[in-house]
């Protein structure tokens, strides 16, 4: 028999990730990385520990994090990588001056990028 109200945390992964919650997971990202061993490398794999860490591995918050946050391809360290999740941030924020569909289109724009980047990670895993 199924539950004639749905709890709050089954509602909440129901419900589409919004980009302020998308902005706000890469910022504490950005934060994390920075403050804990900055010089110190990170590879994909961190990337992905790290999205999985921040959002509990929750569904929807866990896809929409690894979307947002850059693929890593090259030898970087931490603090060079919180750099690049502030412009993701950055890109992600939503200036009152600018008009809705101008926002629309860049966060389209990131997502659409990490989209095409996830795919050709799982391509190569084949």
């Amino acid at each position: 028999m199924e539950p004639t109200y749905p709890t709050q945390q089954g509602e909440a992964l129901r419900q589409p990730i919004g980009t302020a919650e998308i902005r706000v997971l890469v910022i504490t990202a950005a934060d994390l990385l920075s403050r804990e061993r900055p010089t110190w490398s990170i590879a994909e794999a961190g990337r992905m520990t790290l999205a999985r860490d921040l959002t509990g591995a929750e569904h929807p918050q866990h896809r929409a994090l690894l979307a947002a946050m850059p693929v890593i391809e090259r030898d970087t360290t931490r603090g060079e990588y919180a750099l690049l999740l502030r412009r993701v941030a950055d890109d992600l924020a939503t200036p009152v001056d600018q008009p809705v569909p101008a926002r629309v289109g860049r966060v389209a724009a990131i997502l659409r990028t990490a989209r095409a980047d996830q795919a050709a990670i799982e391509g190569a895993r084949r």
